[in-house]
């Protein structure tokens, strides 16, 4: 018969365990088995593919088990991975405009999503996007035995994405018969409504030969608005923590320099303008009230509550299928397949329209025939009339508004980002064993084939191309007002002014707009392990395979887009691929074994050859070593060199412009040195407002996209720790590892505010930095940021896990009548000593324990210290748990200016409960967040459009589930 590659006593499922620590997992299991000396088969886990007698490795290795994640309450399991404290902020289902298309992800040690691999079965699971990362909303989480999470980097095992560590998720391939579930969540606020519901059937045939499994799942959560949350309903100042919003407001707003607002004149004199009675601080711009009145423009009066109709948690719905099967072709040789079918729907959305409205492919908006267009009102074509020297200098009739008119559209409804997405995924392969000598030699071949499609559709999103053909108005012979260029159903259009686009004329400049991308992935991979010799210490092990995977991508817009009506912002048809062709081998050579002080002594190694059909070969590598000088203590260090070849999202992605919140250098607030307010002065901010700047915008419209000039990051990893099976406190397991992970040439699209920032500490104007920013001419406030993908510089971690786990049989009388009663603890902790960026020519940020630019727009913060403990009791039919996580304070770094001095630490208490009614009928429920503790509150600048943190805090709140699950 085939060995099987995991043995269900080794890893109990209803205890979250540290792998890594095991030096005897499967003495956790309960207080009976933990006194048993247990034989167990030799088994595989993520980070090696060597056989080995327990779970010891030389890289830490962390384990969820079953049973907590069918009690977590979560709907998706990434909410449940996500609450390690050795992964950073992923994207969750909270992130609203930042989280693009809804691709759920886990990001190991803050490095980045892209270079976390996750597995299912120890194989490559259905990419979701163009970067090749999977969404975890995929993984069928009622089919999940355990998650194993190795957290010292894998790249010589599995490829160079692991850089930071693999999640692999282990699917049960032991269920017979049918089991049912049904969960229903809601928060405490009344909200966020969730309906589960799972279905699965298994059985063996053939005389048991073979097993087949049958799984389906259907899905539905409700969302959350922004405004139905207190922290916010409203944009708060990072500086003062008052009421912001905004500058892109209802009826339009024009920036202008101090020298062309003094100069104004709208009937009343240069430099009178009329205003809101309750302006504090007008500033330099004006903009459009009713009938297009003239005012100037003041904050925070003026600004507008972008929160309204901004999902806090977006809404979901999945149907999934997977079908797993299995035969016993020959006693020594196991046909498998699998079935990955998943259809998601889900979608942000966000307030009306907010953009620089432009003339497409231009730094200005043109208003033709100013004087005598017919679709102005009266107000606006006198303010041009009268001002021509600021809009019309040349005299050519038309006029010329530098940086465009800064106009939220609520006249156009709110605009929404549906995206519905449907992956198939499909394994098949063969294995088995063969006898070499005296030794058993494992094999596998198998084949993949995995498609992603997303297609997305935008409601309520304006097209400038639309906008200038209603604008260029003209009466005809009957006296109305019509279109002078009567294409696409023209409907004139005034921008100008409070409630001034019509019904016809918003359905006429909000075409639909859409998209389709694709992702196609084929995979054949086959590997041989076994023992080669036997060597005085112990037998050597080694195994070598290969593996060739060939990724292509395409993304294709709408009509809209390819018509090029949203100008620059228009987004074009990009593919494009790549194929990788490896051989690895691992080796683990056994040096001493049973003597003093060395009751094993071992040598592992790994590498990997790629040759990418784009960049050519490269070669990844790892070392390790394992003392165990006793029986219940071993020492572990590994060293990782791994290579990352650039994914098709970073090499290809369409250009796409974006909003990015953040505060420009140049702004008086942020007092700005001689030598900045002289770069400030040469990228165009006027000089004599130079000592008084006061930019009107909360943040900079950023363009990005692939970039097919991308160079291969490099890495180092090392780690040092030790695990022991404390042997005077009974079922004590403990693990302290360090890590240090260092990664150069890293690729990443570096966002608008910290161009901005790296820009003003070069301090010079022909930098790469620098030369992306574009301000607006005459007023000189940030127009756009060109921030496409690039090797930015260097990103290194460095920290230390703590991990443990104790268990122990509590007295008859603490359990039920006629039941014993059983109690275990489980603690996960993380230390970051840093995590620091630098990019090239610039200083270093070490944004570990900080917020500011590590918390801005869901970039996600990283605390120096987070915690996990959990406390099981067992009696019986029942079964409690209690989760607490901890969140240590966040510091502002360094030239942050604000009212909050520190976010401090958080704490949330999970609560969780079964009771099994008899063999086929079990109960559940719990509440998280059980103290209804809210987010800390950032601002804007520094938390987002929630001014929080979402990736990090629990922006939801109290949530409260109850189910039952059936067995027959």
């Amino acid at each position: 018969m085939i060995r099987r590659q995991t043995r269900r006593r080794v890893l109990r499922t209803t205890s979250m365990l540290t792998g890594a620590v095991a030096l005897g997992a499967a003495f956790a299991a309960s207080g009976a088995q933990a006194q048993e000396t247990t034989s167990v088969d030799d088994i595989v886990v993520t980070g090696s593919r060597l056989a080995r007698p327990d779970l010891s490795a030389p890289s830490p290795i962390t384990v969820v088990g079953q049973e907590d994640i069918s009690n977590s309450g979560a709907t998706t399991i990434e909410a449940v991975v996500n609450e390690l404290p050795q992964l950073s902020a992923g994207n969750t289902s909270s992130v609203n405009s930042g989280g693009g298309s809804g691709v759920l992800t886990a990001n190991l040690r803050g490095l980045g999503a892209n270079r976390t691999l996750t597995l299912v079965n120890g194989r490559r699971f259905i990419p979701a996007n163009g970067s090749g990362n999977v969404d975890l909303g995929t993984v069928p989480s009622a089919l999940v035995k355990r998650v194993e999470i190795i957290t010292g980097g894998a790249s010589a095992v599995y490829g160079s994405d692991a850089i930071a560590g693999a999640v692999n998720f282990i699917l049960r391939d032991d269920i017979q018969g049918i089991e049912a579930g049904y969960q229903y969540g809601q928060a405490g606020e009344g909200d966020a409504a969730s309906h589960k519901y799972d279905l699965t059937f298994g059985t063996s045939f053939a005389d048991g030969r073979g097993n087949i499994i049958l799984h389906g799942n259907y899905l539905t959560r409700e969302g959350v608005m922004m405004e139905d949350r207190e922290f916010s309903r409203i944009p708060l100042d990072s500086n003062t923590m008052g009421v912001t919003g905004s500058g892109n407001i209802p009826g339009g707003r024009i920036a202008l320099s101090a020298a062309q607002l003094a100069s104004l004149d709208v009937g009343a004199g240069p430099g009178v303008l009329p205003r809101n009675p309750s302006c504090t601080a007008p500033q330099n711009a004006i903009r459009f009230g009713d009938n297009g009145q003239v005012l100037q423009y003041c904050s925070p009066e003026d600004t507008y509550n972008y929160a309204d109709g901004n999902y806090l948690l977006r809404p979901f719905e999945r149907q999934q299928f997977t079908g797993l099967v299995n035969y016993q072709v020959t006693d020594r040789v196991e046909a498998f397949a699998e079935f990955h079918y998943v259809n998601t729907q889900n979608n942000f959305q966000q307030a009306s329209d907010s953009l620089n409205v432009l003339t497409p492919d231009q730094s200005y908006f043109e208003v033709v025939d100013y004087a005598t267009n017919p679709v102005l009102s009266a107000a606006v074509r006198q303010l041009f009339v009268n001002n021509a020297a600021v809009f019309d200098p040349n005299g050519t009739g038309n006029a010329r508004i530098s940086g465009g008119i800064l106009r939220r559209f609520d006249e156009l409804g709110l605009r929404n980002f549906a995206f519905e997405r449907t992956t198939v995924g499909t394994t098949a392969g063969l294995k088995g064993d063969f006898d070499m000598g005296s030794s058993a030699w494992n094999w596998e071949v198998f084949a993949q084939y995995q498609r992603s499609r997303t297609d997305e559709t935008v409601t309520g999103m304006m097209s400038p191309a639309r906008l200038g053909l209603g604008l260029n108005a003209v009466v005809n012979d009957q006296g109305q007002i019509v279109c002078a260029n009567n294409i696409l159903g023209c409907v004139p259009v005034n921008p100008f002014g409070l409630n001034s686009i019509t019904p016809e004329a918003a359905a006429f400049i909000t075409p639909h707009r859409s998209s389709t991308d694709e992702f196609e992935r084929t995979v054949l991979g086959g590997s041989i392990a076994g023992e080669v010799f036997e060597l005085p210490a112990g037998p050597v092990s080694t195994a070598v395979g290969f593996e060739y995977r060939k990724d292509d991508y395409q993304y294709l817009p709408g009509a809209t887009d390819q018509a090029r009506e949203y100008g620059s912002s228009s987004r074009g048809i990009t593919s494009g691929g790549y194929e990788v062709t490896e051989f690895f081998g691992e080796l683990r050579v056994p040096i001493l074994s049973g003597v003093q002080f060395a009751d094993e002594l071992s040598f592992e190694g790994a590498v990997r050859y790629s040759d990418y059909s784009n960049f050519g070969g490269s070669t990844t590598w790892k070392a390790g070593l394992e003392w165990a000088p006793l029986d219940w203590l071993r020492f572990r260090t590994a060293y990782n060199v791994a290579n990352r070849a650039p994914s098709i999202s970073e090499l290809y992605a369409p250009v796409s412009v974006g909003y990015n919140a953040g505060a420009d250098p140049c702004a008086k607030s942020n007092n700005p040195s001689a030598a900045q307010k002289a770069l400030c002065v040469q990228q165009g901010v006027p000089a004599n407002a130079i000592d008084d700047f006061v930019p009107t915008a909360l943040g900079f419209n950023q363009r990005s996209g692939g970039n097919a000039n991308l160079q291969e990051e490099t890495s180092e990893t090392f780690t040092a720790g030790f695990v022991a099976r404390v042997p005077w406190v009974s079922r004590l397991n403990i693990a302290i590892d360090y890590f240090k992970i260092e990664v150069e040439d890293a690729v990443a699209t570096l966002s608008a505010a910290d161009t901005l920032r790296v820009c003003y500490q070069l301090l010079d104007i022909s930098s790469a930095p620098c030369q992306a920013i574009t301000r607006i001419p005459g007023n000189g406030e940030v127009f756009e940021v060109n921030a496409s993908s690039s090797n930015i510089g260097s990103l290194s971690v460095e920290g230390v896990d703590l991990s443990a786990d104790w268990g122990a049989a509590l007295p008859d009388s603490l359990g039920l009548s006629g039941h014993g009663a059983d109690l275990s603890v489980t603690f996960h902790s993380n230390w970051m000593f840093e995590r620091v960026s630098q990019l090239i020519g610039a200083q270093p940020i070490d944004c570990a324990g900080f917020y500011g630019t590590c918390t801005r727009m869901g970039a996600g913060g990283t605390p120096a210290f987070k915690a996990n403990l959990g406390l099981s009791y067992v009696s019986g039919p029942i079964s409690v748990r209690n989760q607490f996580r901890y969140i240590d304070k966040l510091k502002p770094m360094a030239g942050v200016n604000g009212s909050v001095i520190n976010a401090d630490a958080v704490a949330y208490w999970d609560l969780s409960a079964s009771y099994t009614l008899s063999e086929r009928f079990e109960l559940f429920g719990g509440i998280n967040n059980l103290l209804d503790q809210e987010p800390r509150i950032l601002g804007q600048s520094h938390g987002g459009d929630s001014n929080t943190d979402v990736t990090l805090y629990d922006p939801i709140g109290r949530y409260a589930f109850i189910g039952v699950r059936a067995r027959f």
